[in-house]
């Protein structure tokens, strides 16, 4: 029997313990009580798993299922928000641009408007010399451009963070071949 190694399917998980269990003798652990649990939980059917080997096999793959699901509609959920959120942005950032004299093109990212602003805000502030109405109005767009700058990190994070996300998934993956490499040599000889 030929299986896919890397292959998330619950069936294929199934067939590679079944695999697994025709080519091994009683000499492998029986399935405990504890992983068969946890792989009910995952909705996976353990009726074709009779050792702890596949049992754990089985639950690799089940737990890389669920969190290639969890980031993908995580990923769904996020991605038109940040859309949103990032045209938002650049239309403040845009708009604090042309407040301060900086030119901006349309096809500018938001971090590159945001670097432009600092250096023409510090420059009216230094101009701003002991003329109350110009330090007041160089705060005002200090404390704008401050927002816009800590909206950008924020957002920067959380695409970090669902990044991380997908190569946890990806770290699962890697872990579930590596052992099914393994199992597969342990009972090929």
């Amino acid at each position: 029997m030929s299986t896919q190694i890397g292959s998330i399917s619950s069936t294929s998980a199934s067939s590679t313990a079944t695999s697994a269990s025709s080519s091994s003798s009683s000499s492998a652990p029986a399935l405990t009580d504890d992983t068969r649990k946890q792989l009910q939980a995952l909705g996976v059917d353990t009726s074709g798993i009779t050792t702890e080997a596949q049992g754990q096999i089985a639950l690799l793959q089940a737990q890389q299922q669920q969190a290639q699901q969890q980031a993908q509609g995580g990923e769904k959920s996020h991605s038109g928000g940040n859309k949103a959120e990032m045209e938002s942005m650049k239309a403040e950032a845009t708009s604090l641009a042309s407040k301060v004299g900086v030119t901006v093109s349309s096809n500018e990212k938001v971090s590159d408007i945001i670097a432009a602003i600092g250096p023409a805000i510090d420059a009216k502030v230094s101009a701003a010399g002991n003329d109350q109405a110009k330090i007041s109005e160089a705060q005002e767009l200090q404390t704008e451009y401050a927002s816009l700058s800590s909206s950008l990190s924020n957002m920067q994070t959380q695409h970090a963070q669902s990044a991380q996300g997908s190569q946890g998934a990806q770290a699962i993956n890697s872990s579930l071949n590596n052992m099914a490499t393994q199992n597969k040599l342990y009972h090929q000889v």
